[in-house]
């Protein structure tokens, strides 16, 4: 069996050809059969009734069967016949051309045999018939032309088969070549949605996927140049301060605030690395979460008692309502309580000084929103696209911080079924709206 497509394809079609081309000939054969057959029977028909009527006058003159069907031998041969004469047990007693005096013949067919008889008394048959062998005559005239037909249909339906074989594997091939340029590091190849529907739809997934890897990479490449970026800060300034160490350039007092930076750097580099390993772990979900029920009340509360202190040094207080009527949440109340710390930590360095954060629960279609409103200047143009990205920070943003705080969080929200959506209020400030699933209640008794 043929590996490629093209070729199985090909010989299907082929087959299937050649297979109607022979059912094709078989009927035609037999209907030329049957259409000769009954042509045969009419002409007998017509032969029979002037030879049964002069045999039949010739016995009544007193003549012989034999001398009669002798008389007549010439005319039945030119009329491509043989006359017969039987007994009432259909024996052949005459034949015209002698060679079935003696045999037994058939029921004889109706119209074409006639009864002979003397003074009444039934003497057998005269029988008008024809060599079967003339009913071949039609097919071997006709064969030459028959053969030359097929000849001509298959190699047409050769022609036909292997153009709709190239036609449907054209677009596989070009299938097969996109991906070639693609696993060679062509990323924008894209092929061509034709040919059948399934392969259509082959190459629509195929493009989805290129698409996806593509921005997938592209997002790759730019985290690879931030994450660059994010480092290079922080070790200049180790490397910087702890050359001074070296060189003696930093004495007395100086080694004491040179070592606190390189202390203060490098705690900020063991944070930022830890985020990105937190957020890479949600993500691909190899960190195992607990599934507990925790109020999401109690999480704020613990928040915002995290940061008093933040929130009292920058002038800036909280508004809560609607949390004590929230629903109880299902998951891991260490990572849901970072969650919150991080949009509301975001809040508040993002208010101004006796600004209020606003942060309001309710419920909706089964599940908890909270809403966190800051009463900042707003989110930038373009910012609710790349907000949560990693180390993503705004016009409006600390140059201190790691740039993972929300990322963080929208992968915690993410891991437990949820969301985090930000937008611009009326008024002035950004509200950042995060969605988690509550916890089902079991089914009561019937």
């Amino acid at each position: 069996m043929p590996r490629s497509i093209a070729s199985r394809l090909f010989l299907s079609y082929l087959a299937v050809v050649v297979v109607g081309l022979a059912v094709a000939a078989i009927t035609i054969s037999g209907l030329l059969l049957r259409y000769e057959n009954d042509q045969t029977r009419l002409h007998l028909q017509e032969l029979s009734a002037p030879f049964l009527t002069a045999i039949q006058t010739g016995v009544r003159a007193g003549q012989q069967p034999r001398e009669i069907v002798d008389a007549l031998a010439e005319q039945a041969h030119a009329a491509d016949a043989r006359l017969l004469i039987t007994t009432p047990q259909r024996r052949v007693v005459i034949d015209s051309e002698g060679s079935l005096a003696g045999a037994l013949l058939p029921q004889p067919t109706s119209g074409n045999f006639g009864e002979l008889t003397d003074g009444g008394v039934g003497l057998g048959f005269i029988v008008v018939a024809r060599p079967r062998a003339v009913f071949t005559d039609t097919l071997r005239a006709l064969l030459p032309s028959l053969a030359v037909s097929g000849a001509v249909a298959l190699g047409f339906a050769l022609l036909v088969a292997a153009l709709l074989s190239r036609t449907i594997t054209r677009p596989l091939r070009d299938l097969v070549a996109g991906v070639r340029r693609f696993a060679g590091g062509d990323y924008g190849t894209r092929v061509p949605l034709s040919g059948p529907s399934e392969v259509a739809e082959m190459g629509t997934a195929f493009n989805e996927m290129a698409g996806e890897i593509q921005r997938a990479r592209g997002s790759e490449q730019a985290f690879l140049a931030d994450i660059s970026h994010e480092l290079r800060t922080p070790l200049t300034s180790i490397q910087g301060f702890a050359q001074a160490i070296v060189d003696g350039e930093a004495r007395g007092d100086a080694v004491s605030h040179v070592a606190g930076i390189i202390h203060r750097e490098a705690r900020r580099l063991v944070r930022m690395v830890e985020g990105l390993l937190q957020v890479a772990r949600l993500e691909s979900g190899a960190q195992a979460l607990a599934r507990e029920e925790v109020q999401p009340s109690r999480l704020l509360d613990g928040a915002i008692a995290a940061l008093e202190v933040q929130a009292k040094e920058a002038g800036v207080t909280f508004d809560v309502s609607g949390a004590d009527a929230l629903p109880a949440l299902r998951g891991d109340p260490d990572k849901l309580a970072q969650l919150f710390l991080n949009v509301l930590d975001n809040a508040v360095k993002h208010s101004p000084r006796g600004g209020t954060v606003h942060v309001h629960g309710e419920r909706d279609d089964g599940v908890v929103v909270v809403r966190v409103r800051d009463a900042g200047s707003g989110l930038p143009d373009g910012a609710q696209s790349r907000l949560f990205e990693r180390f993503y920070r705004g016009d409006n943003a600390e140059r201190n911080g790691t740039g993972l705080g929300l990322a963080i969080a929208q992968a915690i929200a993410q891991a437990h079924g949820g969301t985090i959506r930000a937008s611009n209020v009326d008024g002035g400030g950004a509200e950042f709206a995060v969605r988690l699933p509550v916890v089902k209640p079991l089914a009561g008794p019937n």
